[in-house]
């Protein structure tokens, strides 16, 4: 049996966990074939058991004030982390939101290693996968990593990754992502925190329910998203950026409430690992973004988002930064719980952006045809937005609280109404 205490980022997280906030993320994953069960079950084998922490559990110390640890019996099952579940014959999408909507809300057994796969088998010919990972066992920006080495290129190489273009320089030069790292970090970006305004009250600000509700936008084609850049001079990200404000003013009109005098602002995760570095633990910093929804045009938009984008990249303290100090024994500074419980007041969403396969994707055999996803995040947020993409196509997935005005279809459905309003402001022919 093997033993190791949790890290204090680590520990963290998992005090952070509530009925409202499960602490983790969740892929889903879309195939037009039906995945081999027992394909998959070693799928599993050779690619997650290789990681010791998906074998261990969290037990409590045996001290009064002690840290917990991770312990690894002799009794870990695949099958209580493997799944099989289906639709009705008659099944909808509409079904299937509901089915990911559960499975999203449901906290993870605390006896158990804290991950689950289920296979949702028979999906109109096809079969979908769900992955939750506890943020405890990998950080939202590398779960999604370890979700895309599951699979492989066609040829049977492990994928490569690229970010969206423009996100990571725009978010995270090496001047502000050094900075971040320097001793004092924390209390620079708690104080540049304290001294922003809060976001405008409203329905979307409020603690969130227990449940809550998905939807996701149709695929939009990358090649289309690059030729939009180019003709605007702008980047891949601020277009998407772009997009989600136009659905956001949209949706903001539904539930009656003014654009123009809204302050909304997202929480925006981002990786800090290099490619060789383990993917397991927390190594990840989250930035403040204004969403200009008071604007109405798809140029004004784009200005707003790029000076402010300008602002961050080279603003020290912009990032703040969750890092596992390699100590078992450090203890999270109050500073750092005090940054969380910051950005639950500052904020109104968490919008992520994941890393996009650079080639075709193969699973058990089978191509992914597209996949959702969305990081756990320190922090109530009735809504959350996850943007990512195949190697041709990309989807805006929508989760929200149950309890919310706003309504996820709509969000989804603005989402691709914006695109559509980018295209006519590029100028691109039909």
């Amino acid at each position: 049996m093997k033993e190791s205490t949790l890290t204090a980022a680590d520990h963290s997280w998992f005090r952070l966990q509530e009925a409202a906030n499960p602490m983790a993320s969740l892929a889903v994953l879309f195939f037009e074939q039906v995945l081999a069960f027992e394909t998959l079950k070693a799928l599993v084998e050779d690619r997650l058991m290789s990681y010791e922490r998906f074998r261990q559990r969290i037990v409590p110390s045996r001290l009064p004030r002690g840290r917990p640890h991770w312990h690894e019996g002799d009794d870990f099952a695949l099958e209580n982390h493997l799944f099989r579940a289906s639709l009705s014959p008659q099944g909808t999408e509409r079904d299937m939101e509901t089915l990911i909507s559960r499975l999203l809300s449901e906290p993870m057994p605390a006896d158990q290693p804290l991950w689950q796969i289920h296979l949702i088998e028979e999906v109109d010919g096809g079969s979908v996968l769900v992955v939750k990972i506890h943020q405890s066992v990998a950080d939202g920006t590398s779960a999604a990593q370890i979700v895309l080495g599951l699979g492989s290129s066609e040829s049977g190489q492990h994928p490569t990754e690229i970010a969206f273009e423009g996100l990571e320089t725009q978010l995270r030069t090496d001047e502000v992502v050094e900075a971040a790292r320097q001793p004092g970090s924390t209390v620079r970006s708690l104080c540049r925190l304290i001294a922003q305004r809060s976001d405008t009250d409203s329905p979307l600000t409020r603690k969130p329910a227990n449940q809550r509700r998905v939807a996701w936008s149709r695929g939009f084609p990358l090649i289309r998203l690059r030729s939009f850049a180019t003709r605007l001079e702008t980047s891949e990200t601020e277009l998407l950026l772009a997009a989600v404000t136009a659905a956001l003013r949209q949706e903001l009109l539904q539930i009656d409430l003014l654009p123009e005098s809204t302050l909304l602002r997202a929480v925006v995760p981002s990786n800090l690992r290099s490619p060789d570095q383990d993917p397991l633990g927390s190594r990840f910093a989250l930035a403040v973004l204004r969403l200009p929804v008071g604007r109405t045009t798809v140029r004004s938009r784009l200005r707003k988002l790029r000076q402010d984008l300008d602002d961050l990249g080279s603003a020290t303290g912009s990032l703040a930064t969750f890092q596992d100090p390699g100590d078992p024994g450090f203890r999270m500074s109050e500073v750092e719980d005090q940054i969380t419980r910051q950005l639950a007041k500052k904020t109104t969403l968490l919008l992520s952006f994941a890393p996009q396969p650079a080639e075709p994707l193969y699973l058990c055999g089978h191509k992914l045809e597209h996949w959702l996803y969305w990081p756990a995040l320190p922090g109530p947020q009735r809504l959350r937005l996850g943007i990512s993409a195949t190697s041709d196509q990309l989807r805006l997935g929508v989760t929200i609280d149950a309890g919310s005005p706003a309504d996820p279809y709509r969000l989804a459905q603005a989402f691709d109404d914006a695109l559509a309003e980018i295209a006519a402001a590029s100028g691109e022919t039909t």
